[in-house]
Order: structure tokens, then C-alpha cells, then sequence
């Protein structure tokens, strides 16, 4: 891309067009040039005055929205790349009530963008896998707590908050990849799935640093190496230096930004968060890997 560390007069220049911006979305989708989805022809062409690119084999047409999370939007493209751009400048994100305030668009409205958004940064994350030394632990999300409770009333409290899934990268004192998964227990099975899913496998072999909960030998089955528990909670951050870190900045993120833990769309915020911390260290291409994203994720409502 070559839009990278753009200031806001760079990216007005460059994209002051509804056809800028659809040029950017076909250049993330064909990079080196059109392909037909449905005969593999590497030769087509745009047909005037329309968003479709007909194959000079099969002359099928294709939309250039379809199948991105652009598809069938009644917003302009202009509007989406704005908010796209405004999503990457900070580190903190947008809110919804701040992007409806910005674009003068209803709250309904700026947060269906903003879930499409982070769906993109969720799909693009779920092919990143970690490896190596890896802290794990689970994490409690939302509700109000407080510092001095009776274990019964601590069961009612924990009842009411959102299980995470938290497993980050160790690299000596610094932090690597990150991923935060919503899970209804730490059950094995329901566990098993998603390290599957998330852990690099053979021939890298990952070494495991958990607390003593049972579920957490799963990494074992998978043919990793674990070293296990019971840490008293004043050692905590000290033997779990990185996901301790990562567990407080995606706090901060959720309440700094969004002022509230919204459980029904928690998993969503984390995708964000996660997304973020994966490229801490590439900020100024923020924007056009993340126009990457939304060009090649799939158009999902959120939920």
C-alpha cells in the first residue's frame, strides 16, 4: 500500500472520491491484478459508471464491495474511510457516541461501522498463531467489584462478569502476540478447541506457564510443554509479568474508551484491543492494513 503514516490533510488528498476509495478497496482485494471467483481468469475490466469488474472469459461481474464488509452499505465509501481512518489514529479507538458526533450519523448507525470494523480486526487475527514461551491464565470482565468480600458474595459477583481466555506471548520482560477469547468455563473441552485453533503447532514446540487450574494440562494433549501451579494473588504480577499487562491495558482501553464492559459485544472490544497490541510496533501502518482487513473479511452484522 501506499498509504502508510498519512496526516489528515495526506488522507483527504488522497481519498476525496467515492472511486479513490474503491480503487483502494480493488487494489487490497487483487493486489496483482483481477481474478475471477468463478473461472480463475486473470484478465477482466471495469464496466463505466459501476462498481463491478466483468471477466473477459466467463464475463461474469463481480462486485467490487462483495464480499468485504462495504457489501450492499448505503453509506459512502468516503464515510467508511473516514471512520476507518479515525478508528487507526489512536490507540485507544473511537467510541460509537464519538463517531456519531464526529460524522453527525445516528448512534446506531456509527456503531454497526464500528462492529463491522472490528469484526475485520477479529478475522485477521484468527490467523495468528502463537508460539514459544506463553503465559495463560483466565481473566473475570464487567460487574462492579470490590477489594474485601465474603467468598459467598465473591461467587455472586464472579457470576455476573465475563469469563476471558487470556494467553500472550512471553519474550523475556516483553510482551509478544496477544489473544483474549470469551469462553462460558474453563472447562478442558471447552478450552482444547481454541489453543488448537490459536497455538502454532509442530514442529515448534510452546512452553506453557499457567496458575494450578486442572483444564489448563490440555496444552499437554497438544503436545506442548507446561509448567503449572497455585500462585498467590500478590505474586501474580510478578510471575505473570506480560499477562498481567495485557489484562490491566485492555481494562483501561474498555473503560478509557467505551466507559463500560459491554457484554454482549465484550468479544468484539477484545478483538480490537488484541488487534492493536499485535501491531503496537507498526502504528503508522495502522490505517492501510486495516483497509486490508475490511477489504478481504466477509460483510457480518454485528452481534
Amino acid at each position: 500500500m501506499a498509504y502508510t503514516d498519512l496526516t489528515l490533510p495526506q488522507f483527504q488528498d488522497q481519498f476525496s472520491s467515492e472511486e479513490a476509495c474503491l480503487q483502494a478497496v480493488f487494489d487490497a482485494r487483487w493486489p496483482r491484478g483481477f481474478i475471477c471467483p468463478k473461472c480463475g481468469h486473470n484478465d477482466g475490466y471495469r464496466l463505466s459508471r459501476q462498481r463491478v469488474v466483468q471477466c473477459c472469459s466467463c464475463h461474469r461481474q463481480s462486485s467490487i464491495t462483495a464480499d468485504t464488509i462495504f457489501h450492499r452499505t448505503h453509506l459512502p465509501l468516503r464515510t467508511w474511510f473516514l471512520i476507518i481512518f479515525l478508528v487507526a489514529q489512536d490507540k485507544g479507538g473511537i467510541s460509537a457516541q464519538r463517531v456519531a458526533d464526529l460524522m453527525g450519523m445516528h448512534y446506531t448507525t456509527a456503531l454497526l461501522v464500528l462492529q463491522r470494523i472490528r469484526f475485520a480486526m477479529g478475522s485477521r487475527d484468527e490467523n495468528l498463531k502463537l508460539a514459544g514461551y506463553i503465559e495463560l491464565d483466565e481473566a473475570f470482565f464487567g460487574g462492579r467489584g470490590r477489594k474485601k468480600v465474603k467468598d459467598k458474595d465473591a461467587q455472586t459477583l464472579r457470576a455476573k462478569k465475563k469469563q476471558i481466555l487470556v494467553f500472550v506471548e512471553s519474550e523475556g520482560k516483553q510482551a509478544g502476540n496477544l489473544a483474549m477469547v470469551v469462553v462460558p468455563n474453563a472447562n478442558y473441552d471447552t478450552l482444547k478447541p481454541i489453543l488448537e485453533r490459536r497455538i502454532e503447532s509442530e514442529p515448534s514446540v510452546s512452553h506453557f506457564r499457567t496458575d494450578g487450574w486442572q483444564s489448563h494440562e490440555v496444552v499437554i494433549s497438544l503436545g506442548n510443554k507446561l509448567t503449572m501451579g497455585h500462585i498467590p494473588n500478590h505474586l501474580q504480577d510478578a510471575e505473570f509479568p506480560c499477562l498481567s499487562l495485557a489484562i490491566t491495558h485492555a481494562r483501561r482501553f474498555l473503560m478509557g474508551t467505551h466507559h463500560q464492559f459491554c457484554k454482549r459485544n465484550l468479544q468484539r472490544y477484545l478483538d480490537e484491543f488484541c488487534y492493536r497490541w499485535n501491531r503496537r510496533h507498526q502504528r503508522c501502518q495502522i490505517f492501510s492494513r486495516l483497509v486490508t482487513a475490511c477489504a478481504l473479511s466477509t460483510p457480518a452484522l454485528a452481534a
